[in-house]
């Protein structure tokens, strides 16, 4: 890597998980003057084992072939859920970064993560159940927390003053999944472009990246995630070759497409549990969220 860009990152889109996140990698990626790694979630301030590593480990691994591009930085939607993000965020560079989120219906979010933790063979339960399960999982550790968040990460507003606390909002560029990355997603790309002082350039907006998906392959959807097996198999590769191979296989595994939905009565449920929560992100943000209601 070149000296005079030993730390170039200014900006970081932190999530939410399962919120289009790989879209709009897929689109950005396009412009000449943004730099994003190869391995998009380039988990390193959510990750106790990375952090200690240092930020000279993380430029290193993950921009090394940066070459001066005005924008650089990552999309890691876990930067969002884990409470220590923001703190070391600022520590490292300061209250000028610029931050992008994405919210979406917490509930369909909540079930588009219950679908692919179900095709990794995460989840074995239905989703009423998995989500009167989640508190006592994810209090049984750092593992369990990430897989099984699938409320949690919805309380939207909660994660947000977390980040509020060291970041102004006018370093901030909201996103509503439903009307702006799906029914208008040019305008939206547009408006991104301008949040980062960039020229605004025609990208192809007509990407769908990582949707809902169903088995072609049962069999091989087993041996993928057969943890022994994969641990054998891979004992000599580094965690960011696993994960360029699991997404190779993951593409042939699987194809696009998911019929189930949300039980009626449950959405109904959640609907109350998440109107707190929306209200006081709409108070933050100033943004609308009442088709969500």
């Amino acid at each position: 890597m070149r000296n005079d860009y030993k730390n170039p990152i200014n900006f970081f889109c932190v999530g939410a998980q399962k919120a289009g996140t790989t879209t709009l990698h897929d689109i950005l990626t396009q412009h000449p003057d943004i730099y994003l790694p190869k391995t998009k979630e380039a988990h390193y301030f959510d990750d106790d084992e990375r952090y200690n590593k240092g930020i000279e480990w993380y430029i290193n691994t993950f921009y090394s072939d940066y070459k001066g591009e005005k924008i650089c930085g990552s999309i890691t939607p876990e930067y969002f859920y884990f409470d220590e993000v923001p703190e070391r965020l600022f520590k490292e560079y300061g209250g000028n970064l610029k931050l992008v989120f994405i919210f979406r219906n917490p509930i369909d979010r909540a079930f588009s993560h219950y679908l692919m933790n179900k095709s990794r063979l995460i989840e074995n339960e239905s989703f009423e159940k998995a989500i009167e399960l989640e508190i006592e999982r994810i209090n049984q550790g750092e593992h369990e927390n990430f897989n099984y968040s699938y409320l949690s990460r919805g309380f939207y507003a909660l994660q947000l003053k977390r980040y509020l606390k060291y970041f102004s909002i006018k370093n901030m560029h909201f996103i509503n999944f439903e009307e702006d990355l799906v029914k208008n997603r040019e305008h939206t790309i547009l408006r991104l472009l301008q949040f980062l002082e960039l020229p605004k350039i025609k990208l192809n907006t007509e990407i769908s990246s990582n949707k809902a998906r169903s088995v072609r392959f049962k069999y091989l959807q087993n041996l993928l995630y057969n943890r022994s097996l994969l641990k054998r198999l891979f004992q000599n590769l580094s965690k960011t070759k696993k994960e360029r191979i699991k997404k190779i296989l993951e593409k042939i595994i699987f194809f696009q497409g998911n019929d189930e939905k949300v039980d009626s009565k449950t959405r109904n449920s959640l609907k109350d549990l998440f109107a707190g929560d929306i209200k006081e992100l709409e108070a933050l943000t100033g943004q609308d969220f009442s088709t969500w209601k």
